[in-house]
């Protein structure tokens, strides 16, 4: 199942009997003069796609594509978060 072309109630539903979810994850970032940006967020996005395609029972969340990658800020078109943002626990009182 695809989150994003689902609905609430087909997620709830889907979720009282699985709760496997893929979130696809990777950084957007320079890869040399002719690599593309998103190499890193969209390889592991192709991959949950194709598994969730070859009926794999999984819901396959929007890809996170923001990594850490401050080493590659001086490239146009790098998005890129300080670590401590990824390790901040968030409002809700969760903690990693």
């Amino acid at each position: 199942m695809i989150l994003a072309l689902s609905t609430w109630p087909e997620i709830e539903a889907w979720l009282s009997r699985c709760k496997t979810v893929l979130i696809p994850i990777g950084s957007n970032e320079q890869h040399g003069p002719t690599g593309l940006l998103g190499t890193d967020w969209l390889c592991p996005e192709i991959i949950a796609h194709e598994a969730h395609r070859l009926g794999g029972d999984i819901l396959v969340a929007p890809t996170f594509n923001i990594g850490m990658a401050q080493h590659h800020l001086g490239f146009p078109g790098t998005i890129s978060l300080r670590p401590s943002t990824f390790r901040r626990p968030s409002a809700t009182g969760w903690r990693p």
